[in-house]
């Protein structure tokens, strides 16, 4: 049974670079039965019952990524409409000088493949492997993959570069990036914080850590003892959520050794990073 690929694009760039695409991959995967439409549907407010049924049959979804119709409303549109019919694993935004980073919106939340080799064979891959009983040996895919590629990334080069007229949208810089990053930072932490802790619950577990802590040391002993210590950082944390950082340090130096008896011997006084009391009756 053929598996069939939807390759959706938006824009000249786009258009021949999925064109290419289309030619390529019966000839590496020949279970394959590519879905192309050369019309330019995006100018001619034009919605065929053909695409739709593509769309609703198909097995796997290739949007081709450029830099200029990453925002576009027939690309959206489109890999939208993919999504619903399709497993979210098996719609992949395809990107040509472009990356992963690069992308917004909506089209983030598919699987990314920038086209260089490595990653482009993971594509070929998930395809190959949506296919059921027609998939083709790893080994021989390997061969066919590394007999077709050079191909396929010869076209797509002369492509691009045919296509660059000088005239490119340009592209963000790390910096750019890394200062709106540390702008976005600034504002978080200059932002006041409320507390999502509030004061009386914590203290309301201070007094059944109390109670737990005095039977874990009675009846567990030092394994007791090494849960009471563990729960000294998480404890730490709710304090300072809380805006309370005075009771952890109340805490803190409030240690004393306290003798307690159990109900047959006596124990000696243990240390303890909560503080240990005799439980309310």
């Amino acid at each position: 049974m053929a598996t069939k690929v939807f390759i959706s694009w938006s824009g000249e760039l786009s258009r021949k670079l999925g064109e290419a695409l289309r030619n390529w991959l019966p000839s590496t995967l020949q279970f394959v039965r590519p879905y192309f439409t050369p019309d330019d549907i995006e100018k001619g407010a034009k919605w065929s019952s053909e695409i739709t049924k593509e769309l609703g049959t198909s097995n796997i979804g290739i949007v081709c990524l450029t830099a200029d119709n990453t925002e576009k409303p027939w690309i959206l549109f489109e890999a939208g409409a993919l999504s619903k019919s399709i497993d979210s694993s098996h719609v992949c935004t395809l990107l040509f000088g472009l990356e992963p980073a690069e992308v917004k919106g909506p089209l983030t939340s598919f699987q990314a493949t920038r086209f260089i080799k490595a990653d482009f064979k993971k594509l070929i891959l998930t395809i190959n492997n949506s296919a059921g009983d027609a998939r083709l040996d790893p080994a021989v895919l390997e061969t066919v993959f590394e007999m077709w590629w050079p191909k396929l990334d010869e076209q797509v080069t002369e492509i691009l570069r045919s296509h660059d007229n000088g005239v490119k949208e340009d592209k963000r810089s790390d910096r750019d990036m890394l200062e709106e990053l540390l702008e976005l930072m600034r504002l978080n932490t200059s932002r006041p914080s409320r507390s999502r802790v509030p004061p009386e619950a914590l203290m309301e577990l201070m007094d059944s850590l109390d109670e737990i802590s005095f039977l874990l040391a009675r009846d567990h002993g030092e394994m007791g003892m090494h849960t009471i210590h563990r729960l000294e950082r998480p404890l730490r944390h709710l304090c300072m959520e809380a805006g309370m950082p005075e009771l952890f340090e109340r805490i803190r130096m409030s240690k004393k050794r306290r003798e307690f008896n159990d109900a047959n011997n006596g124990k000696r006084a243990i240390d303890l990073d909560i503080p240990v009391s005799v439980p309310r009756t």
